[in-house]
């Protein structure tokens, strides 16, 4: 599975492979700059800037995309 130029080497295929796979996906999100978001390191900015709430929505659909995008591979 490749997320903006990077491969996901590894399927998640059940427990047995989880670790693989858990750290083949923080590499991604981590180059794509998205971990600190799946993590919640980066808050919710709140509501009374309306910029930083988009740009913040913007990045955790991004990191949301990248993992459903690997869940619908496994499931289907």
């Amino acid at each position: 599975m490749v997320f903006y130029g990077l491969r996901l080497e590894y399927a998640l295929e059940g427990s047995s492979n989880y670790i693989a796979w858990k750290d083949g996906m923080e590499v991604v999100l981590e180059d794509n700059g998205l971990k600190e978001f799946i993590d919640q390191e980066i808050q919710k900015p709140a509501s009374t800037n309306a910029q930083e709430l988009a740009e913040w929505k913007k990045c955790v659909a991004r990191a949301r995309r990248i993992t459903l995008r690997e869940f619908e591979t496994i499931l289907s």
